[in-house]
């Protein structure tokens, strides 16, 4: 068919755009979320890669502000660049949140190492904070590059009292190299999508402290 519009209309064959990587609070685990064609139609799948992550992080372009995941529409987002002037709340469903992007080293990363990672659980938030005040420290060191984080481990922190409690585990991302940018950069936005479940919690084996360029 001519583009009329100057551009086509059909869908993508591709279903290309950024994919997400999440971290799911409640069990502790991490999940890449990759695009499978079935039938000429894309599903989401998760793949756990809790044991595997290892990603550069552009913290220096880390968004924050609100954010709404809600069941059968795509997330909304109302977030700044770190270090500007908070967002007005758009309601009172949306959550303190935040994104980055990442690129995912090669044996977690799958056909698309680029990816967006974000999240509102307060576990979740608490490890990136934790994550991020070390970057801050340690970044004018490394004048040019962006750090090369894994997830050390899980901690459960308990909530609420009797049948109202409930356990979510907050990650420790640990910075265990420095890398260039590349091209972790210029990508468009995902389409999001709401939490994953996952598996039973366990803890992450602690990273090698060796990085190599390869990894990426």
């Amino acid at each position: 068919m001519k583009n009329i519009l100057g551009f086509s209309t059909a869908p993508s064959e591709t279903g290309d755009f950024t994919r997400i990587v999440k971290y799911d609070a409640r069990a502790g685990r991490m999940f890449r979320i990759d695009r499978i064609e079935n039938n000429s139609s894309f599903e989401n799948k998760a793949v756990d890669i809790t044991q595997s992550f290892k990603a550069i992080a552009d913290f220096e372009n880390m968004e924050t502000g609100y954010v709404l995941f809600a069941p059968g529409i795509a997330p909304d987002f109302k977030l700044v660049r770190i270090g500007n002037e908070f967002p007005d709340r758009p309601s009172d469903k949306h959550k303190h949140g935040v994104r980055l992007m990442i690129k995912l080293a090669k044996d977690c990363s799958g056909d698309k190492p680029i990816r967006e990672m974000a999240g509102t659980s307060k576990s979740f938030l608490a490890g990136v904070e934790a994550v991020y005040t070390r970057y801050l420290a340690e970044k004018d060191d490394h004048p040019g590059k962006l750090p090369i984080i894994v997830l050390e481990k899980t901690t459960p922190v308990r909530s609420g009292t009797g049948e109202h409690s409930s356990t979510n585990y907050q990650p420790t991302f640990k910075i265990v190299g420095w890398a260039p940018r590349g091209d972790l950069g210029g990508v468009a936005p995902s389409d999001g999508g709401p939490p994953v479940t996952g598996s039973t919690q366990v803890d992450a084996p602690k990273a090698d402290e060796t990085v190599n360029a390869d990894d990426f």
